[in-house]
């Protein structure tokens, strides 16, 4: 009886947690037009907070203070959206022009490989009736003018998520204040509990990450500018938010100035030059800079990390990816302080667990 008890119990502790993970993914994944602006606007509000209380210390009325910080925070997102589309019209345009030295590039590349590969006969097909023609190509100039063109249902979305910001960042005191009392007043100092063990744990990973995610975008555009690579300003911001995806995002990030180095100065040298460069900044960064500023406050291990990013891109697309850490961080801090979600924190948590 003892042992079918004690069974009975394992199971239990088992599937709760299964079931909560399983819910939880329909909801997230159903519910994502409605929750992923929800969750930008809160991460975005979240992080304007400081700023806030910092006007309110000298004596700024909060309307006022709110009004500043969104204020500003739209001059900035005008001001690099429309840096963004004027490179990427120009590299639409100029598009034609790097054609040749593509075709030139992929013709020789081929020759080169089929070369190799014959040195294992009968184990590759023969690459050399694979035919390069430019109309593959043709496209490229389309899709990206596509991308400028929809410019206005980007804006459009842009200002919806800049006024639920808005109210979310004016009514933020209130917002949590009820997040306290969501389960009543004999929890609410278990829920303040945990909502502070929250803001401890993300407050700052995400100054860190902001910090470090403008702070890349800075030099890598800097840099880019210096050796020369054409539309530094598309690629430098898009580097330093990869950078943000744990892992592979530094890679995917210095793929496409290195590709644009080599097309457009046509030797091997600049496309060299600039691996090194990303590859000297992105140690710096990722083995000096970050750690010592983040100071394990997001007790994660780096394989729920990854696995995370899996499932959030999965559920959210790109976004679910850039968001997969401090969502996770907080979905551990409350497991932690659910008894039968205990297990789910303990999977989550770092070293310390």
């Amino acid at each position: 009886m003892d042992l079918e008890k004690k069974s009975a119990i394992s199971l239990s502790s088992v599937a709760l947690p299964v079931l909560a993970i399983s819910a939880a993914a329909v909801i997230f994944y159903y519910a994502a037009p409605i929750l992923i602006p929800m969750t930008i606007a809160i991460a975005t509000a979240y992080t304007l907070t400081p700023v806030v209380v910092f006007l309110k210390k000298l004596k700024v009325p909060h309307f006022l203070a709110v009004s500043t910080v969104m204020l500003l925070l739209l001059g900035i997102g005008v001001f690099i959206a429309v840096l963004l589309i004027s490179e990427i019209a120009q590299l639409a345009r100029d598009l034609p022009k790097y054609q040749k030295t593509v075709m030139h590039f992929l013709t020789n590349f081929q020759a080169q490989l089929s070369l190799y590969l014959q040195q294992f006969p009968g184990l590759f097909p023969d690459i050399t009736d694979i035919k390069i023609e430019p109309s593959h190509f043709s496209g490229l100039g389309k899709i990206i003018f596509k991308g400028v063109g929809s410019v206005t249902s980007l804006a459009f979305s842009g200002f919806l998520l800049f006024f639920l910001t808005y109210f979310m960042l004016s009514d933020y005191e209130l917002f949590v204040e009820k997040l306290r009392a969501l389960f009543g007043k004999g929890k609410k100092q278990t829920t303040s509990a945990i909502i502070n063990q929250i803001d401890k744990q993300l407050r700052g990973f995400i100054t860190v990450k902001l910090g470090v995610t403008i702070g890349l975008s800075v030099v890598f555009t800097a840099g880019l500018l210096i050796m020369g690579v054409r539309y530094a300003y598309i690629w430098g911001p898009l580097a330093g938010v990869l950078n943000l995806i744990p892992y592979v995002g530094a890679i995917i990030g210095a793929i496409p100035p290195v590709i644009i180095a080599g097309v457009t100065k046509g030797s091997l040298s600049s496309m060299i030059w600039v691996v090194l460069f990303f590859t000297v900044v992105q140690l710096l960064e990722s083995n000096l800079i970050t750690p010592k500023l983040t100071s394990d406050s997001v007790d994660l291990n780096p394989l729920a990390v990854l696995v995370a990013s899996i499932i959030w891109g999965y559920l959210w697309g790109g976004v679910g990816v850039l968001l997969a850490v401090p969502i996770t961080a907080t979905i551990k801090v409350i497991c932690d302080n659910i008894e039968a979600l205990e297990p789910i924190g303990v999977l989550l948590g770092g070293r310390r667990n």
